[in-house]
């Protein structure tokens, strides 16, 4: 049984072991795809980086979408690859931030659907998240980009983060991948596994999350030969703050 209100418009299909929470108007067609996850049938695309386990798939009519399978990452991967213990389970989790940073007028992918299977005290999860087409990772547009354009960007990140945390949605593991950035140079942000809820405005929340993003970009632009000054970090903060 669920110990969490879900968001308005889903609806939660329970088959016992196997549980589909999905929205109302999609809900068959996010069983069919999901059941063909599960039996590791699904035909898609691999992408994106990191643990693995997301494929870009189109679906009748052409809307595309990305299904991930929840993997485990660092050492733990080596023992257990993608049984989770703790509950709520982590896809219901990403859907309940997801879905209220978009309330909140966030720019973040639609959660189509989340599913659950139960296996003894353990759970496997996935994930059906809409494709935030014709944009790019803020990284590779941040390397692109002249002085005028880079600076823009972080503001934009900065301001993107703010919207964030004053919806009470703090994401823990914000990164040069899972910001992107679309033809008119805004941001989305991705990817709200393990995100945190909690009140708007958590002064030592918003400023982890700052800094985390920092230690990123600056990483990933030196391995590309990169060299992002000290002084631009101001940017996001100037974002973040007006």
């Amino acid at each position: 049984m669920l110990l969490v209100r879900l968001p308005e418009g889903y609806v939660d299909l329970d088959r016992g072991r196997w549980r589909v929470i999905a929205a109302r108007l999609e809900l068959s067609e996010m069983v069919t795809l999901l059941d063909s996850a599960r039996a590791g049938t699904l035909v898609g695309e691999e992408a994106g980086s990191g643990r693995g386990g997301s494929l870009r798939v189109v679906l009748r009519g052409g809307k595309v979408v990305y299904v991930r399978r929840y993997l485990r990452g660092g050492a733990m991967r080596h023992l257990v690859r993608d049984l989770y213990l703790i509950r709520p389970p982590r896809p219901i989790r990403e859907l309940m931030a997801t879905e209220q940073a978009r309330a909140a007028g966030c720019r973040v992918p639609i959660v189509h659907a989340v599913a659950i299977e139960e296996t003894g005290p353990f759970y496997r999860g996935w994930i059906v998240t809409s494709a935030i087409e014709a944009a790019r990772s803020f990284i590779d547009a941040l390397g692109d980009a002249d002085e005028a354009r880079r600076r823009t960007l972080l503001l934009a990140a900065g301001t993107a983060i703010r919207d964030l945390h004053a919806a009470g949605v703090y994401h823990v593991d914000l990164n040069g991948h899972n910001l992107l950035v679309d033809g008119h140079d805004r941001v989305a942000v991705i990817d709200f596994d393990r995100a945190v809820l909690a009140p708007p405005h958590n002064h030592r929340l918003g400023e982890r999350g700052r800094d985390r993003l920092w230690r990123s970009l600056t990483k990933l632009a030196a391995q590309r030969g990169l060299e992002l000054p000290d002084e631009d970090k101001r940017w996001i903060e100037r974002g973040y703050e007006r």
